[in-house]
């Protein structure tokens, strides 16, 4: 059988759309890690700011515990946004199976279930 223009044609588009997603892939996994950095300073900030205010409640003998119960909630909500996105990355790590979907370890060869390689 030879080998045609349309042939060959269809192979580099092939070829494209896989680079194209893998390329997706790595922008996307940058995005999240960039997020992730983001909402560890926000969290580093608020703990700063949670010192602070305990910092000038004992200094001045100022009730500062309203502002401090706010600043704790935030911190509990930053801190659970950044769970959600370590959970969504350690996601993307795992290696699905392409013979029976099965979720196995990023560094695996071969699937836990099947044996297939993956």
């Amino acid at each position: 059988m030879a080998y045609n223009f349309n042939d060959l044609k269809e192979d580099a588009k092939s070829i494209f759309d896989k680079a194209a997603a893998k390329a997706n892939e790595a922008v996307d996994y940058s995005k999240t890690q960039l997020d992730r950095a983001q909402l560890r300073s926000k969290i580093r900030e608020k703990y700063t700011e949670l010192g602070k205010l305990c910092y000038n409640m004992h200094e001045t003998d100022a009730d500062e515990t309203g502002k401090m119960k706010i600043v704790i909630n935030d911190i509990r909500s930053l801190e659970n946004k950044l769970d959600e996105a370590d959970k969504a990355v350690n996601a993307k790590k795992c290696k699905t199976c392409k013979f029976c979907l099965t979720q196995n370890d990023a560094d695996s060869v071969y699937c836990t279930k099947c044996g297939e390689k993956l």
